[in-house]
């Protein structure tokens, strides 16, 4: 996870940590932020954020 957050953070993302444990990240780009897991507890998790933040980037660039 550290690793995944290093690299949003070099490409713009401001990663910040909630009460819960999870991480929450914001662009300048995007409207609103995006909650990702603050463990990769389950497989999946890690690849839904992603494909999430690829998604909100899309419409960003599109408008």
């Amino acid at each position: 996870m550290s690793k995944l957050i290093r690299e949003l953070e070099r490409d713009g993302f401001i990663a910040t940590r909630t009460r819960k444990g999870h991480i929450k990240f914001q662009h300048p780009a995007i409207s609103g932020c995006i909650i990702g897991p603050g463990t990769p507890s389950d497989h999946r998790s890690v690849k839904n954020m992603l494909a999430l933040l690829k998604r909100k980037l899309r419409a960003a660039n599109d408008r």
